[in-house]
């Protein structure tokens, strides 16, 4: 006897498990099933309230196919006091807004604070941006991302970290990078500095010199100098100058070949 399958509407909640790496890595894949009938409607920030109203912005990072609530992820974590083997029910109503609902290790819905309780707590007062003016929310954006960047170029204004994070964005960088906010230093000696970290994970001390790839501009060599104990620096006198670089615009380079030391420039000019 066949039975009648009623259609069913799609999918609008969906919940998940958090596991332990969700919260190492400060982020929360959402599954595939709601990205393929969600997904062209998510922007690049997710709104989260709780049955209390409070809301908290979450950034949504894209890669293809896949997606996931990514920074302001681990504030929300934070909060909420949320561990691994918890259990988070979130119901999308439109516009990348969720409504969501946490239940414990005991299967039991959490406590949510009040507006009052939250009131107490400086710690927690929301924020309209989730970018706010400290180089600590600049440097913990772009190590999740896996952005590296030099120490003497962590010291930004609030209008360079609100913009970097959004050229980091629109990137959607699928290899090792590094940034470079320009100093005067920089132009007046027409350099860059390559961080450490970055420098020894990707290259050997015997490298003599990278290549640098604009656009669809030819690659050019480009001669580099280690420094004792730290990272390299490389000349790009041609690249400043035809691209007018000055103080405030943002370089970030990308490792597209390893093989063959080749980094692929991006640049935000500066206002």
């Amino acid at each position: 006897m066949a039975f009648n399958k009623r259609p069913q509407p799609n999918a609008s909640h969906f919940f998940k498990i958090i596991l332990p790496y969700s919260i190492e890595e400060k982020k929360l894949r959402i599954p595939k099933n709601f990205v393929k009938n969600f997904g062209c409607e998510l922007s690049k920030a997710a709104t989260l309230i709780d049955p209390n109203g409070r809301i908290s912005e979450v950034r949504i990072r894209k890669n293809g196919k896949t997606i996931w609530f990514h920074h302001g992820w681990y504030d929300f974590i934070k909060y909420y006091s949320i561990s691994a083997g918890y259990l988070v029910v979130f119901k999308y109503v439109k516009n990348s807004t969720f409504h969501v609902l946490i239940f414990d290790m005991t299967a039991c819905e959490i406590h949510y604070p009040s507006k009052s309780e939250e009131s107490k707590n400086e710690e927690f007062v929301e924020k309209e941006e989730p970018y706010e003016d400290n180089e600590c929310a600049l440097q913990d954006f772009l190590e999740e991302m896996g952005i590296c960047i030099a120490r003497k170029h962590r010291l930004v204004t609030t209008e360079q970290s609100k913009r970097a994070v959004k050229f980091v964005e629109s990137l959607e960088l699928k290899n090792p990078s590094f940034m470079v906010i320009l100093q005067q230093s920089d132009i007046n000696h027409h350099r860059v500095y390559v961080p450490v970290k970055f420098a020894k994970e990707f290259f050997c001390r015997d490298t003599k010199s990278i290549k640098i790839l604009i656009s669809n501009e030819n690659e050019k060599p480009h001669q580099i100098n280690w420094i004792q104990n730290g990272g390299f620096v490389f000349t790009m006198v041609r690249i400043m100058k035809s691209k007018k670089l000055k103080e405030g615009d943002i370089c970030i380079f990308e490792l597209i070949r390893k093989n063959k030391f080749l980094l692929k420039l991006y640049v935000l000019k500066g206002k």
